[in-house]
């Protein structure tokens, strides 16, 4: 079947609860068992993302995210979205991501303060070229890589728009912005460097480490696309000494098994696509463990 426009999903949840009314002791007491859910999801979220307990924090928010709804917080709501969305991109589950994004989107656009808007945009960017990889045809993959860029591009315009001052939000625009044209085989590869760069700078001033890592990564993927090949290694060399979790771990397998393809490396290459693709069983990375599986396969048929 061909495929020439995105299927958009709209996010649709219905909660039933009983009515709450604050002015006696046990409704009082039914106010406390709605919301604490909502509370002990924020408490460990944190915790659980450096566990990489993935399972967990979506067991919880989707508990959270029920009673935030029927509370009518709407801020809370739209953060928890904007939480699993995250989590749902890590185990590539894309139509879930976009569901998620969406309700973070139609809740957060009209909210004072548009931090969580711009995350919703980026999250959407991101979802936009992920789907964009799995098209077959190139005039698909390429709206959807337009899209993307265009979903980036109108986070920024309402980041300096409203004059907001928050490194961590634009590095996350600016990485969404890179990556579109990267991941894109007719992208601008100078424009997602420069993207990168801004980036990685956000990222140092707020010591987001992992975050700048993850720009360090990509960065490396970019100098290998463009055969720079001793810039993609030394890259690889100074992430490897710093990272802190197997996911980052795992990119990095990804990384280095590519480049030692590309040069010929072929026994190394098998090696770290290997050791990448337990990781990403083990994390439940569906997308990633198929990159993998089928890098394993390239490198098999070469030797």
């Amino acid at each position: 079947m061909k495929t020439t426009f995105l299927t958009y999903v709209f996010y649709s949840a219905t909660v039933a609860f009983g009515s709450i009314n604050t002015s006696s002791t046990e409704d009082s007491g039914r106010l406390i068992n709605v919301i604490n859910p909502i509370e002990l999801y924020f408490k460990n979220f944190e915790t659980l993302t450096k566990l990489e307990d993935w399972k967990e924090i979506i067991t919880q928010g989707k508990t959270a995210l029920a009673f935030a709804k029927n509370a009518n917080r709407l801020q809370d709501e739209a953060k928890i979205c904007a939480q699993l969305a995250s989590i749902a991109f890590y185990s590539g589950e894309y139509i879930q991501v976009l569901i998620y994004a969406n309700r973070c989107h139609e809740l957060s656009k009209s909210f004072i303060d548009p931090t969580l808007f711009i995350r919703s945009l980026c999250l959407e960017s991101a979802v936009y070229r992920a789907f964009a990889a799995k098209e077959k045809e190139e005039l698909a993959q390429q709206i959807s890589y337009l899209r993307a860029v265009e979903t980036a591009e109108e986070a920024a315009h309402i980041y300096f728009k409203n004059n907001i001052d928050n490194a961590k939000a634009k590095g996350e625009i600016y990485f969404n912005l890179g990556a579109a044209h990267a991941d894109n085989p007719k992208g601008d590869l100078e424009k997602a460097i420069d993207s990168y760069f801004i980036a990685l700078e956000c990222f140092k001033k707020t010591n987001a480490i992992n975050d700048a890592l993850r720009i360090n990564i990509r960065l490396g993927k970019v100098y290998l696309l463009q055969k720079k090949y001793d810039l993609s290694q030394k890259i690889i060399d100074e992430v490897r000494s710093q990272i802190s979790n197997e996911r980052l771990a795992m990119h990095t397998d990804y990384l280095e098994a590519q480049l030692k393809l590309a040069i010929n490396d072929l026994e190394n290459a098998r090696e770290t696509a290997e050791n990448g693709l337990a990781r990403a069983k083990i994390l439940g990375a569906k997308e990633d463990e198929l990159r993998l599986t089928l890098l394993l396969q390239i490198i098999q048929n070469l030797t």
